[in-house]
């Protein structure tokens, strides 16, 4: 079993409601609002005044995440590291907009769905999260979207077709946002739900052990033999 099976419960939030419920070790550049043991900002604060924070969390103390997985390893191959940094939209439809830009890198073992053997699978994820006030406004979207396929060259405010990838994942915000959930969901979001090798480690030994193929008998040409009978008359 994966995480990837629990997505129910990875869907975005930001006011806390399935935190992670863990501390972890935090840094913040500047004054940003948090300490050692603190899972907890003031996301719209964090944005409008552009700070950023940075730690680190053992993955074996994301519940959600290590649910279903092999047992994590301990010290440095275990930690996930985070950064996040606030800012306010300055062009095109984000302009005066709220965001935060997270990053999560961490290599949790799981097990390979064809050969069964666990390995660590590298998570290196970057999202950006655009905070709203409230739920109803995650679908109050006036469409990105429809505004790029207006035509196909991007338009004066920068926004265009080849934008609607990079648009930013709507958040609910709150001055309670629960950081740590947002990562851990990140790294479950992250994580397939049938993990693999690209080549199984079984599969390299079996194929340097095959005995080479003979090579095919060439066959002649039908059209040869029939040329060659003509002339024998």
């Amino acid at each position: 079993m994966t995480p990837k099976g629990k997505l129910g419960d990875a869907s975005r939030r930001a006011d806390g409601s399935a935190g992670a419920g863990v501390n972890a070790d935090v840094k913040a550049d500047g004054d940003a609002d948090v300490s050692a043991n603190v899972k907890r900002i003031d996301a719209f604060a964090f944005a409008r005044l552009g700070k950023s924070a940075h730690g680190t969390i053992a993955l074996a103390r994301l519940a959600r995440v290590v649910e279903g997985l092999p047992e994590q390893p301990l010290g440095e191959a275990g930690l996930v590291n985070w950064s996040v940094q606030g800012e306010e939209g300055k062009i095109g439809l984000l302009m005066g907009q709220s965001i935060l830009r997270l990053h999560v890198k961490a290599n949790p073992v799981v097990v390979c769905q064809r050969c069964n053997a666990p390995f660590a699978y590298p998570v290196d994820s970057e999202v950006v999260l655009q905070l709203v006030k409230s739920e109803d406004d995650l679908d109050d979207d006036h469409s990105f979207a429809d505004q790029g396929d207006d035509d196909d060259d991007e338009d004066d405010e920068g926004v265009g077709r080849d934008s609607v990838a990079q648009l930013p994942e709507k958040v609910v915000g709150s001055h309670h946002f629960d950081l740590l959930a947002q990562i851990e969901d990140e790294l479950i979001l992250s994580i397939p739900y049938v993990p693999k090798h690209d080549v199984c480690p079984g599969a390299q030994a079996k194929a340097s052990e095959a005995p080479e193929e003979e090579p095919a008998v060439k066959r002649p040409s039908p059209f040869a033999v029939l040329e060659q009978l003509k002339h024998k008359d």
